[in-house]
């Protein structure tokens, strides 16, 4: 894929809808500089630090953010403008901590096995393309569904109901799920998934969280709510997930065609947004800011669910934001109809079509995915986290937020 990220700058820049008479904060380049900087030597030694080291570069680090959102809030215009940075700012040091204590995990060694020639190819195109395809036998698949039935029959009498909300149509905890999730275990060790992803984290992973999910024509939540727009982009949903500690994977319960939500995925275009580290981190919680039940800013955005974007207060703080840190995870709402952006988004998508048990593996954090935007029929999946069994519970916790 091609370099897009002047293509991301000027998407914004000339959408009528993230178009503002307000101009964007400034930041030195220097201040940005010391941040970024910082943060890349973090990446390369922290596995190599002592505690007391470590402590001292994440000290340094929420130094430099100190630096850069004091340089915003000098130009807030108004106390709404405030909150978005003091919200902003919190979100940014937890997901950097977050990473912090991820980069600083020892990898183990001499643990996987990629004997098996198509484990092996598996697991190399994981970590150049960041995901690959595969199929569970039938028989798993025959088993997995028996066991989702009883899940399915409640999701279905809520979308009979109207009850189309994501959290409406699946099941992510229970006896069920513990079911699912030891089956799934069974068949990935069995087909090499869990040594290819293991291989790609440097850890030992299994599958810790798990989601049963039921989509359906009626559920829209998926569907264009930017105003002032002909029609929806192509890209509608695509985004990159929040957590980079968690690679998943999305198992078929049911036959996917073009028609019923198939999952598609956008190999390169996260390297080709050549995204700054401040940036990057900006983007994948920005979409968090107002969402909170006690934030101050939840009436004054009033979003709607799941995307931040329909609100005109919050790109209205968000162009705020300086061109090198303007990004939002859940990029595919924000992308013009008619762009080059949209265009070369689109040429590259590989979509995901086959029968019940096709599955992709893939790191979810640095793969443009999306998937259940439905036409006609239903779609059964399952929705995996895999973790180091000490990420255990940030794996709940992630499975939680994807809701």
């Amino acid at each position: 894929m091609k370099q897009i990220n002047t293509l991301l700058e000027s998407n914004y820049l000339n959408h009528p809808a993230f178009n503002f008479d307000m101009p964007s904060w400034q930041i030195p380049d220097e201040k940005l500089t010391a941040f970024n900087d910082i943060y890349i030597a973090m990446r390369q030694l922290a596995v190599t630090l002592d505690v007391g080291s470590r402590e001292a570069i994440q000290q340094d680090l929420q130094r430099q953010l100190d630096n850069v959102f004091a340089a915003f809030e000098a130009q807030a215009a108004d106390a709404y403008e405030t909150c978005f940075l003091v919200e902003l700012k919190k979100a940014c040091i937890r997901l950097l901590n977050e990473e912090l204590a991820w980069y600083a995990r020892k990898p183990h060694a001499n643990f996987v096995n990629l004997n098996d020639g198509e484990t092996r190819q598996n697991a190399i195109r994981l970590q150049h393309d960041r995901h690959y395809f595969g199929c569970l036998p039938v028989a798993a698949v025959t088993e997995l569904r028996k066991l989702a039935e009883g899940g399915l029959g409640q999701c279905r009498a809520n979308a009979a109901a109207g009850r189309l909300q994501r959290e409406d149509l699946s099941v992510n905890s229970g006896r069920l799920v513990h079911a699912l999730r030891h089956v799934l275990n069974r068949e990935f060790k069995d087909l090499g998934v869990l040594d290819a992803v293991s291989a790609y984290t440097g850890r030992k992973v299994n599958v810790t969280g798990l989601a049963l999910e039921l989509s359906v024509p009626q559920a829209t939540w998926w569907r264009n709510a930017v105003p002032g727009l002909d029609h929806a982009p192509q890209t509608l949903y695509a985004h990159v997930d929040e957590t980079i500690s968690c690679p998943k994977s999305i198992v078929y319960l049911t036959d996917v065609t073009e028609q019923n939500g198939p999952t598609g995925c956008y190999p390169g275009a996260y390297e080709a947004m050549q995204l700054n580290p401040l940036q990057e981190i900006i983007g994948r919680i920005v979409g968090t800011v107002g969402s909170h039940h006690d934030s101050p800013l939840k009436e004054y955005y009033a979003k709607q669910y799941h995307q931040s974007v329909n609100s005109e207060n919050f790109r209205r703080h968000f162009m705020r934001l300086p061109e090198q840190l303007r990004f939002n995870s859940h990029i595919g709402w924000d992308v013009m109809p008619g762009s080059e952006l949209e265009s070369t988004l689109v040429v590259d998508e590989h979509k995901m079509i086959g029968p019940a048990g096709t599955f992709i593996a893939f790191d979810g954090a640095r793969l443009l995915h999306r998937g259940g935007l439905m036409q006609a029929g239903e779609r059964v999946a399952l929705q995996v986290i895999f973790s180091d069994s000490t990420f255990t519970e940030r794996a709940v916790n992630k499975l939680k937020r994807m809701f």
